[in-house]
């Protein structure tokens, strides 16, 4: 299974030292060329140790940037409009790409680009299903996940309170 991932999910779980999950669990990642801006140059030109993560993960080429093609792109500002959503321009390539070559799976935890995505027929995920699909696919225990969500929420990631209980409560019933 491809994904297409926005910035988020790539600096959180570089971030708790855990992006190698996504290596893991998709056949192939890729990101757009706004995306790779977002997160590995201006990352990088910040100092964030996150950025380098990514970096690497491009230079061993398990994470691919693609550029998008201005007809998808277009595509999906039609969808934005529709919705009276108006994304940034990562999440705007990260739906294009998804749609562009097929991919059925789009890493998100922007809500805006979760919303143009379903609207899509793309199935959006976010950084807490890459936590709890490593741990039904024995990539992560429990307690590590948990880890890694604490460090994350540490670093600044938020969630509202629901959230956090129903992810606990998810990851209890795995």
């Amino acid at each position: 299974m491809s994904a297409s991932s926005n910035t988020g999910p790539l600096i959180w779980l570089g971030k708790c030292k855990a992006l190698e999950l996504l290596k893991r669990l998709f056949s192939k990642l890729m990101i757009s060329e706004a995306v790779y801006e977002e997160a590995v140059l201006r990352g990088l030109e910040k100092g964030f140790d996150d950025a380098g993560v990514i970096a690497k993960a491009i230079e061993e080429g398990w994470i691919e940037i693609c550029r998008v093609s201005n007809q998808f792109t277009e595509r999906v500002k039609a969808e934005e409009s529709k919705l009276n959503i108006e994304l940034g321009k990562g999440e705007r390539e990260t739906i294009a790409l998804a749609l562009e070559k097929g991919i059925s799976v789009l890493l998100t935890d922007d809500e805006d680009a979760y919303q143009v995505g379903k609207s899509l027929r793309i199935d959006p995920r976010g950084t807490l299903y890459v936590l709890l699909e490593a741990v039904r696919k024995g990539q992560l225990n429990k307690k590590q996940a948990k880890e890694h969500l604490s460090q994350m929420l540490e670093e600044g990631f938020w969630l509202s309170p629901t959230i956090v209980h129903t992810f606990h409560e998810r990851l209890d019933n795995i």
